[in-house]
C-alpha cells in the first residue's frame, strides 16, 4: 500500500469520505477542474411518456465516452486504477481491507467515488456483489452504490471496481422510491410486476418501461441469492462471456436493501461514434439510471426524445428476451 497517499480521518465511513472529498477539492488541480466542469454542465429534462430522462452536458466525461475497451487496446495501455499509475495527488480510504474509495476526477455527481479492487483483477459481478451490500449498508443511506457490467459501460473493465453517488441522484431512484412505496400501501399503482414476495421482494418493470429487475428486502442472503437467480437466468436468455451483461445498484435504507439491475443487449448505440453526425454516448449504469451523459456540447444540442428512445432501445435487452427472463423468473 501507499501509505503516502492513505487518507486517515476520524469518525465513521460517511464522515472519512466527507473528509477525502473536501482534502481532494483543495489539494488536487484535476479534481477541482471536473468539480467545476461538473457546475458548470448544462441539464436538459425528457418526459418519455411516464418515465424521465435528464440529459447532462458535461465534456470532463469525454475520455470515459470515448475509452476503447478492446482486448488489444486493454493489454497495451497502463491501467488508471493501479496504484502505480494513479495521480501521485489521488488520495483514497481503505475499506475493510481490500478496497480504496477514490475521489472521481471527472465527477458526475458532487460528490463522486470510485471504489477500486486493491488486485489488479477483472470486472465480474459475482466478484462484488457481497461488498456492494455492505458497502450500501456502511454509507448509512447516504450513497447508491453501483456496477458496470464489463461490456456494459465500464471504461476499466480490466480492473474490479465500483462507483458512489449521493442518493436520489438519478431519476430512477425517484421513480422505484414511488414504485416501493405503492408496493408497501398495497395500492397496486406500482410500475414493476412483483413476481414474489417471500423471503425478498422480486419484480421486473411492466411493458413500456426500460427494461428494469427489483429486488428488496432485509435479508442480506436472501438478497444476494435472488440476483444470484436473476445471473442464472440472464445466462440462458442471452447468453454472453464474461458474464450477463448488465448495469446493477445497490442502496440501503430503513433496515432494507434495494438493489435493481438493468439487463442489457449492447455495450453502445448504432448511433456511437465520433463523427458530426453521430453522438458520442457510452451508457453505462448512470445513463440507463436516467442520467444521460452527453460530453459533446453540439450532441447535447441535438439530442431529441426519438433519439434517446433509440439510444435505450438497442443498449437494453430486447422486449423479447426480457418477457423470457421474466418467464424464468416465475418459475
Amino acid at each position: 500500500m501507499n501509505n503516502d497517499r492513505y487518507s486517515v480521518a476520524p469518525g465513521s465511513l460517511v464522515q472519512q469520505l466527507d473528509v477525502l472529498w473536501r482534502r481532494q477539492c483543495d489539494e488536487w488541480a484535476m479534481l477541482r477542474t471536473g468539480r467545476s466542469n461538473l457546475h458548470a454542465a448544462r441539464t436538459r429534462m425528457f418526459d418519455l411518456g411516464g418515465w424521465h430522462v435528464i440529459a447532462q452536458c458535461n465534456p470532463s466525461r469525454v475520455a470515459s465516452a470515448a475509452a476503447k475497451v478492446d482486448a488489444r487496446t486493454l493489454a497495451a495501455r497502463p491501467c488508471f486504477l493501479c496504484d502505480e499509475n494513479r495521480p501521485i495527488e489521488q488520495r483514497f480510504v481503505l475499506y475493510r481491507g481490500d478496497w480504496k474509495i477514490l475521489c472521481n476526477p471527472a465527477p458526475i455527481f458532487d460528490p463522486h467515488f470510485t471504489i477500486v479492487w486493491a488486485v489488479h483483477e477483472p470486472q465480474l459481478v459475482r466478484s462484488s456483489l457481497h461488498s456492494m451490500l455492505d458497502l450500501a449498508a456502511d454509507l448509512e443511506s447516504r450513497y447508491t452504490v453501483f456496477y458496470n457490467g464489463p461490456s456494459s459501460g465500464a471504461s476499466a473493465p480490466d480492473h474490479l471496481h465500483l462507483q458512489a453517488s449521493p442518493v436520489g441522484c438519478t431519476p430512477v431512484e425517484t421513480e422505484l422510491a414511488a414504485a416501493v412505496c405503492a408496493e408497501r400501501g398495497n395500492n397496486g399503482q406500482s410500475w414493476i410486476e412483483w413476481l414474489r414476495r417471500v423471503p425478498v421482494h422480486v419484480g421486473l418493470s411492466r411493458p413500456g418501461r426500460r427494461p428494469t429487475i427489483v429486488i428488496t428486502g432485509d435479508d442480506r442472503q436472501a438478497i444476494l441469492d435472488a440476483v444470484g437467480q436473476v445471473l442464472a437466468a440472464l445466462e440462458k436468455v442471452h447468453p454472453v462471456r464474461p458474464e450477463p451483461m448488465l448495469n446493477l445498484f445497490a442502496t440501503f435504507a430503513d433496515d432494507h436493501w434495494l438493489v435493481w439491475m438493468f439487463p442489457r443487449q449492447a455495450h453502445r448505440p448504432s448511433c456511437y461514434g465520433h463523427e458530426s453526425d453521430r453522438y458520442l454516448v457510452s451508457p453505462g449504469a448512470v445513463d440507463l439510471a436516467g442520467l444521460l451523459i452527453m460530453p459533446r456540447p453540439e450532441d447535447f444540442e441535438r439530442l431529441d426524445a426519438a433519439t434517446i428512445h433509440a439510444i435505450y432501445r438497442e443498449v437494453s435487452l430486447s422486449s423479447e428476451e426480457f418477457d423470457l427472463l421474466r418467464d424464468h423468473l416465475r418459475r
